[in-house]
């Protein structure tokens, strides 16, 4: 019998889809869904899937979360965590599962790592170090998970202004349909034949600012032109708006990590692992986006 570790596995944002999709695949009495708080977690129970606590935070938790694993999903994606205290939790997940023996072991890690220009998303590069060090048989998805939102902020400010204004130059981005996320994760948690492989996940196509602001005028029925504007325009506009300095650093830095190529290129990875084409570009950033 196969035991599939899920950890994260209540995050209703991506652990519960892909605990959705490895339903589809695997009998429920397989799988282990892995969650901080149990207690917290009556529906996971409802699934008739056998609930672990699993914290990262206290690695004396997870050689019981993940004994008998046949395959382990570390889950990666609490990007919310500051950057030393998740470098920490990744460690000590990865430490946990290639001690517990586990044959395969899959790594949910940020797009890029070495690209993007933000240092508060630095641990991830030294994480998948780690587990290419300790476990060369592992899998790394570095996900778009996120990425749709974080354009999709754009959207969403256009559709009530009227103008898409970004200092993104002619900056592409190729974020995935989360669901398309969920789907190829569960697949390669249940599937040997991805061992010791490094996947990137991107839709298949990638978009620029301008499709982002035809997005905004379908959702807003009025034309949305976008408007480039330089680092001091975008940092002016945020002033007025109220919007912290600190928070427009953060910006100004992801503006300039895709003005850099962070995340510009496609790859067949997603579409590969599905066996179909992945959503497009544009529709997973309007799943996201409120209309």
């Amino acid at each position: 019998m196969h035991v599939f570790v899920l950890t994260g596995a209540n995050g209703p944002l991506f652990g519960r889809p892909v605990l959705d999709h490895l339903r589809r695949l695997v009998p429920a009495d397989e799988i282990v869904a892995g969650t901080r708080h149990p207690e917290e977690a009556d529906e996971l129970k409802e699934f008739d899937v056998a609930v672990r606590r699993v914290d990262f935070d206290e690695p004396a938790t997870l050689g019981a979360a993940f004994r008998d694993a046949t395959a382990v999903l570390i889950n990666g994606t609490n990007y919310g965590t500051p950057t030393k205290r998740r470098g920490v939790q990744h460690a000590a997940a990865i430490q946990a599962a290639v001690e517990a023996g586990i044959e395969r072991i899959v790594y949910l890690s940020w797009p890029d790592p070495d690209r993007y220009l933000l240092p508060m998303f630095s641990d991830f590069a030294g994480s998948e170090a780690l587990l290419r060090r300790l476990a060369p048989g592992a899998t790394i998805l570095r996900t778009t998970y996120g990425l749709a939102q974080t354009v999709g902020r754009d959207v969403t400010e256009a559709a009530a202004l009227g103008v898409l204004a970004a200092p993104a130059a002619q900056a592409r981005t190729a974020p995935a349909h989360v669901d398309d996320l969920a789907e190829a994760t569960a697949r390669v948690l249940t599937d040997d034949q991805h061992g010791g492989r490094l996947y990137t996940l991107t839709a298949s196509d990638s978009i620029d600012w301008t499709d982002l602001a035809r997005l905004a005028s379908t959702i807003s029925g009025q034309p949305t032109e976008y408007q480039p504007i330089s680092d001091d325009q975008f940092t002016a506009k945020s002033q007025d708006e109220g919007v912290p300095a600190p928070m427009i650093d953060i910006l100004l830095s992801v503006y300039r990590s895709f003005r850099a190529g962070w995340t510009s290129s496609p790859t067949e990875h997603l579409a590969s692992i599905l066996a179909r084409a992945p959503r497009a570009a544009i529709d997973a950033v309007a799943a996201v986006v409120d209309q």
